[in-house]
């Protein structure tokens, strides 16, 4: 009866409602370009942009939950308004205004039938913006946003051939990926070929790319992958750098500064290093009126001057890769980084700041390939590509390897331990998923007392090597995991095994397998939860199965999430009140608590989302944040679906008092409850004006209008909240103001 009236409803509420925010967190040390207006310095990178008040030193940071149409940002400059000018990986441009916080997007670009249609560089002259595209360049008027020219083929040049940049100079210059291309002196009508001069590189000095221009002295330099080059009475000269790719160039006051991957060369006369990063990717760079260089860097925007040498970037994640979450008793978020020399450490964000553990500060972390991270019980665990796994609790680590753990590794190379999955049980024991066992002991048990055991599949299952992935545990003691013979492949079915409370004790042990030969839909497992009816949900391929009673293993049901059936599933979460929060490479799919409504799809076209694939989902019950991993970032999604209090000790409403129009839609937020309240408004008579259910957690919300949908009149009301036996009521006032 409970799961009838909680499906019925979720059926009913309006679920844009139920979500109070979006927030993205995406790495911004990927630094492409920089720009300044007054005094701030602003930067684009591929997890959205940021500015830096060179005043107070603070950060204002604007990804896709702030309005952006795209985070990967390729291009950043600002006009003489005072505007922003971004271009993106996909075609957007992009205009902020700083001072109000407008942005206006430009879709022309995007819109177009080409394959490739990102941004390369941005330039000014007076009110024209020049933009230089993967097939050509866009002229946009920056007072009306209006397009008066596309160009597309310069002289001889190939039609649509891409364009890395436009330097405005003493002409137009335009640098291709198939030369330079010169506006004719006199020339009006720029969409037409023989508008341009085609400046190529002769066969004396073979240089492959042009990567950027500059005037000096009336002669034209070329930063290219063969060195600075000079261009004098219709020659090429190698003038500096022979053979070292240049890629970018400026002059200040007769002086000639060149960049490189991660130097910048200064030319006065004599040659000399000006800047010297080895550890560093330099990508472009600027230099303001104060003589003050801003290099755009895979390491941030870096700050040079007479008086400063710093790094500019806010805090954010060290990645914007997130494989894998969990969410720890504290309500902290962990983030595995990758695994084959991809990782870096594990992330930690406490709701406010971002840090990283890695091999650089922390003396228990000897590698910093960390592929997964659990959270179970008081303690959070990091599995390790081929070191074991970390142990977090009390603030304190504590490494298990092959070594001081006597777990068997994989076949040849016993010591490379891999550990997939780590679960807490209810005793306190510590269950452990090793990836590939030698040994053929997929499972092991960390006890209470620090020892451990290990476990080979028992009757009726063959005894064999296999590779184990996913581990839950149900409310009977029952380990369920996935897993394959041999080898990194798709799984074969779920095992599961149940030690009955006898750790020791092997003759009691009850092994099985679930294969599609039982009604799986597929074999291929890509995750497991169990829910808050103690439901098995079983994420594959092929769409959602479900074992509703896990002391009845072929109990398996295939009908219960339909609108999903034919979706590969990466992740499931579930929420306070048991709502399934389903990943996929579609985006996320919202399912109600016994699966069988969509109740929302949200994906990159109707959400702040980054990217359609997702990689992993897990929630923060007690604050009512879904936190989503992508590779290109994380959205935490701000939902009213919290968990529910014990009582009604705490009940409250904002905000109080509350300001209602005819014009604006506001809401009544009612927090402090407890699961499945039902609520009654009324007013200050006793009459009763509205009743309903609650979401089913902590909070809900009441739209300030009466039972036949008007709008209350202004006075005090009382909100009254109680459970449906009615053995715990609550109480609270709201103050209305109707204008």
């Amino acid at each position: 009866m409970k799961k009838l009236l909680l499906f019925f409803f979720l059926n009913i509420i309006t679920y844009s409602q139920t979500i109070k925010s979006w927030q993205n967190y995406s790495s911004f040390k990927n630094v492409f370009q920089s720009c300044k207006i007054d005094n701030t310095i602003w930067a684009s990178t591929d997890g959205g942009i940021f500015g830096f008040s060179l005043s107070d030193s603070s950060y204002q940071t604007l990804t896709k939950s702030d309005g952006l149409m795209s985070q990967n940002i390729t291009s950043i400059n600002c006009d003489q308004n005072k505007k922003l000018w971004l271009g993106t990986n996909e075609g957007y441009i992009i205009i902020y205004t700083p001072s109000t916080g407008e942005i206006k997007t430009i879709l022309e670009i995007f819109k177009t039938d080409k394959s490739i249609k990102s941004i390369n560089n941005i330039s000014f002259r007076n009110d024209t913006a020049f933009v230089s595209t993967a097939f050509g360049l866009t002229l946009i008027n920056t007072i009306d946003f209006s397009f008066f020219d596309s160009i597309l083929k310069f002289g001889n040049f190939a039609s649509e051939t891409p364009v890395k940049k436009v330097y405005l100079g003493s002409s137009i210059f335009v640098i291709t990926q198939a030369g330079i291309a010169i506006k004719k002196s006199g020339a009006t009508n720029l969409t037409a070929p023989e508008s341009w001069q085609n400046i190529t590189i002769t066969a004396q000095i073979p240089a492959n790319e042009v990567n950027a221009l500059t005037e000096f002295n009336n002669e034209i330099y070329a930063a290219t992958d063969k060195g600075l080059l000079k261009y004098s009475s219709g020659n090429w000269s190698t003038f500096l750098y022979n053979n070292s790719e240049v890629l970018e160039v400026i002059t200040r006051e007769q002086i000639i500064y060149s960049l490189f991957k991660n130097t910048i060369r200064k030319y006065d006369g004599s040659d000399n290093i000006f800047v010297n990063e080895s550890n560093a990717d330099f990508k472009s760079f600027q230099i303001d009126e104060q003589n003050n260089f801003y290099v755009s860097s895979n390491k941030g925007l870096l700050n040079y001057s007479s008086q400063i040498n710093r790094t500019i970037i806010p805090n954010s994640p060290a990645t914007s890769g997130f494989i894998f979450l969990a969410v720890d008793h504290e309500n902290n978020l962990w983030s595995a980084t990758g695994k084959n020399g991809s990782g870096i450490g594990v992330m930690k964000f406490d709701n406010s700041q971002w840090s990283l553990y890695n091999i650089s500060n922390t003396e228990e972390i000897i590698f910093n390939d960390f592929h997964r991270v659990s959270a179970s019980g008081k303690s959070v665990y990091f599995s390790s590509w081929g070191r074991g796994f970390l142990k977090f609790s009390n603030g304190k680590f504590q490494r298990f390897d092959a070594v001081n753990s006597g777990i068997i590794g994989i076949p040849n190379s016993n010591e490379f331990l891999v550990i997939n999955d780590i679960e807490e049980d209810d005793n306190g024991n510590t269950w452990i998923l090793n990836y590939w066992a030698a040994d053929k002991k997929p499972i092991s048990v960390l006890k209470s007392d620090g020892s451990i055991i290990s476990y080979e599949l028992g009757s009726p299952l063959t005894s064999s090597i296999i590779s184990v992935k996913e581990l839950v545990i149900d409310q009977y003691n029952t380990k369920w995991f996935s897993g394959d013979i041999g080898g990194d492949s798709p799984t074969e079915g779920i095992y599961y095994f149940n030690d009955n409370g006898t750790l020791e004790n092997l003759s009691d042990d009850t092994w099985g397998r679930i294969t599609e030969n039982i009604g799986l839909r597929s074999k291929d497992i890509r995750d497991l939860v169990i829910d808050k009816f103690g439901e098995i949900i079983i994420g594959t391929s092929s769409g959602i199965d479900v074992i509703p009673d896990p002391s009845s293993p072929n109990s398996l049901r295939n009908d219960q999430y339909f609108a999903i059936r034919s979706e590969t599933i990466n992740a499931i979460s579930v929420d306070a009140i048991n709502q399934k929060w389903i990943g996929t490479a579609k985006g996320i799919f919202l399912m109600s608590a016994d699966g069988s409504t969509l109740l929302a799809n949200y994906n990159t076209n109707n959400s702040p989302l980054p990217s359609d694939i997702i990689k992993d989902i897990t929630i923060d019950e007690n604050n009512g944040i879904v936190y989503v991993g992508t590779d290109f970032g994380l959205t935490a999604i701000n939902t009213m679906f919290i968990k529910p209090n014990e009582n009604f000790t705490n009940i409250s409403v904002y905000p109080n008092p509350i300001e209602i129009t005819k014009q604006n839609d506001v809401d009544l937020i009612i927090d402090g409850l407890i699961e499945d309240s039902e609520i009654k408004i009324l007013d200050i008579s006793g009459k009763v004006i509205q009743e309903f259910r609650s979401i089913g957690g902590k909070s809900t919300y009441w739209d300030c209008k009466d039972k036949v949908g008007n709008l209350v009149s202004s006075g005090i009301y009382i909100i009254v909240a109680y459970d449906m036996e009615v053995n715990q009521i609550g109480h609270t006032k709201v103050a209305i103001l109707r204008k």
